[in-house]
């Protein structure tokens, strides 16, 4: 599951993986506001997101070519 992190220091998108943890998929330095409208493409390949106060759109790619719902690759997870 991705979703975003509603404004304050840690915009951004995040997730949570099958056994419960949580992770960053990037954060927003320099944007203290809220991440929305995230989005994927039908092949899940492209991730799309935008910055509500200064109305950026943003689109990522994994480097390895793999869709947003393959393997998990080198993340950072949240303490518990």
């Amino acid at each position: 599951v991705y979703f975003c992190e509603d404004g304050g220091s840690d915009c951004g998108v995040h997730g949570r993986d099958n056994t419960g943890n949580f992770f960053s998929i990037l954060d927003g330095p320099g944007y203290d506001t809220e991440t929305t409208g995230l989005a994927f493409s039908p092949d899940a390949k492209y991730m799309l997101l935008s910055f509500q106060g200064p109305g950026v759109i943003w689109q990522f790619w994994r480097k390895d070519g793999l869709p947003f719902d393959g393997p998990i690759l080198d993340i950072k997870y949240h303490a518990s």
